[in-house]
């Protein structure tokens, strides 16, 4: 099989959503901790991409149906529809993420205010921030490499730079009426101030793998690809706001996880200085992240488990399969369970949305 059919998650608009459904269907079911343990907040969602939590109140989208659901004092009401995918809360405002074919935008909603809606997508097109940036073969450039690479209909070219693509994914409510977005398509973590201007608070690092021979054979690649070193592109997934004002972020590694290439998603710390430092790989499918009291939590949705970093190593928190989503509380642990789907990427049945005790 190809590369681009091992899942290759590029940076194109259907891409983390569609990507990360067909993935998940293939993913091998993982067992539960005891049901005893976890409350079912929600049995239809689909695909809940998002959480947020504040006080006793819960929300959570629906990437799949585009809706916002909240959950307060015990009754749930759909409150965004229209393709939602990010949500974040900050006092009384809420903020979601909307992405289209023509269009991706942050929309806050604010008490007795007309919406206010950021358009992202015009901000890549005249900053492109990594459009300096070089991906795809970095070292050892030949063309039966190449060729194989970009054999596939609408893989990138080779060698080329950051191109022009917009996805907010997920969000996080920041000081100041701000918020943080992880631009999935942009390859960047971004700031929309409470005027709703747009900067950028820092690129995620290349995602550089040199082929072995046994990833060569796996990928059923020519021996030419052996050695080569290719730059595939970061794919932040989530961010999230720690006690100290730095900023933690999820990354899925542009490519294949999993036998072929093995499990390269990583978590990332930016500091309040707009350092970028890698704090752990080795996540099976990074696709969101929670921080409480400097402890990070990890939904790995391949790898059918909610990881935590011990003492410099990958601990399972949660096992359960395709867990999509993952927030945390003092005492709570709240999880989003992806709906199994067919080849094509139908569900086949329902989702969840979790609260295990932390």
């Amino acid at each position: 099989m190809s590369l681009r059919n091992r899942t290759l998650i590029t940076t194109t608009v259907a891409a983390v959503s569609a990507a990360l459904a067909l993935a998940a269907s293939a993913a091998a079911p993982a067992s539960a901790k005891p049901t005893s343990e976890a409350r079912t907040l929600d049995s239809s969602v689909l695909a809940p991409f998002q959480i947020a939590v504040r006080g006793g109140t819960v929300w959570w989208t629906d990437g799949f149906k585009g809706t916002v659901t909240r959950l307060k004092s015990g009754k749930k009401s759909i409150i965004v529809s229209g393709g939602a995918e990010g949500v974040a809360v900050s006092g009384k405002k809420l903020a979601y993420s909307v992405t289209t074919d023509k269009t991706s935008r942050v929309v806050v909603r604010r008490p007795g205010r007309k919406p206010q809606v950021i358009k992202v997508r015009r901000f890549e097109a005249v900053h492109n921030p990594d459009g300096n940036v070089h991906y795809g073969i970095i070292k050892n450039y030949n063309q039966c490499a190449a060729d194989f690479l970009t054999s596939e209909p609408g893989s990138p070219p080779a060698r080329y730079t950051g191109v022009v693509d917009s996805h907010p994914y997920q969000l996080a409510s920041l000081p100041g009426g701000a918020w943080a977005v992880a631009e999935a398509a942009g390859n960047d973590i971004l700031r929309i101030s409470r005027t709703g201007r747009i900067s950028v608070v820092a690129l995620l690092p290349r995602q550089p793998i040199t082929f072995t021979q046994a990833q060569a054979d796996a990928l059923g690649a020519p021996d030419c690809l052996v050695g080569v070193r290719y730059a595939f592109e970061p794919v932040p997934t989530d961010v999230e706001r720690d006690s100290h004002g730095n900023l933690w972020v999820s990354v899925l590694p542009g490519g294949p996880e999993g036998p072929a290439l093995g499990a390269r998603g990583a978590v990332y710390k930016i500091t309040r200085h707009g350092k970028v430092i890698r704090i752990h790989g080795g996540f099976n499918g990074a696709t969101n992240l929670a921080v409480w009291n400097n402890q990070v939590y990890v939904a790995e949705l391949f790898g059918g488990r909610i990881s935590t970093i011990r003492n410099g190593k990958l601990v399972t928190v949660r096992s359960l399969a395709q867990p999509v989503s993952v927030e945390a509380t003092k005492y709570k642990l709240f999880v989003g369970q992806l709906a199994p789907t067919d080849d094509q990427g139908n569900p086949t049945g329902p989702g969840h949305v979790l609260r295990f005790p932390r």
